[in-house]
């Protein structure tokens, strides 16, 4: 047999009319949070470690750039103190040369200062050998010779004067060469 209760007072429990559950709004949020955060996090370090990489190798490519420049001006400076030192070395000899040319400057000036003012000479040659000076010339009047010869005596930088050679050519000119000792060596350099 079957008991109907008609009375509503009976409390029993209630029964709904079945609806599907839906989940929580939050939690879903939740999860696509927990899972977009890191990923986007991921994806600008990503992004921040491109541009990183980027701005590197253009500036490796700049002091690449620089590099080489660097080393073409380095090579100009190796060259410049190259030709530098070639050219100190030859001003060294050139002042060498100056402080040991006071014989020949000497002798040059005592035989310039020897031929007479108003005479017609030419020296067409002038060689030194030790103390031994062979001077040779021309004249177009013959007692210029003598003239000359006692201003080389004259200067007392030379010790004998003695006339070697004289010879009448066309012309009224003369050839002559003089063979001259010093008094004292000069340095033949």
């Amino acid at each position: 047999m079957i008991k109907v209760n008609l009375l509503k007072t009976h409390t029993g429990p209630k029964s709904s009319p079945a609806l599907p559950k839906k989940p929580a709004p939050y939690a879903a949020l939740a999860l696509l949070v927990i899972i977009l955060l890191p990923v986007a996090g991921l994806a600008a370090w990503w992004f921040t470690l491109n541009g990183q990489i980027g701005s590197l190798t253009s500036h490796r490519d700049e002091l690449r750039v620089e590099n080489q420049r660097l080393e073409a001006l380095k090579k100009q400076l190796d060259e410049y103190e190259k030709k530098k030192k070639e050219r100190q070395s030859r001003i060294q000899v050139i002042e060498r040369l100056k402080t040991n040319q006071t014989g020949p400057v000497l002798l040059l000036s005592h035989v310039i200062h020897s031929i007479p003012v108003n005479s017609v000479l030419w020296l067409t040659e002038l060689e030194q050998q030790g103390d031994r000076i062979r001077i040779e010339g021309q004249t177009t009047r013959g007692e210029s010779i003598p003239d000359f010869m006692s201003g080389l005596t004259a200067t007392g930088f030379f010790k004998t004067v003695d006339l070697e050679l004289y010879e009448d050519q066309d012309k009224g000119a003369a050839k002559f060469r003089l063979v001259c000792m010093t008094a004292n060596r000069a340095p033949s350099e």
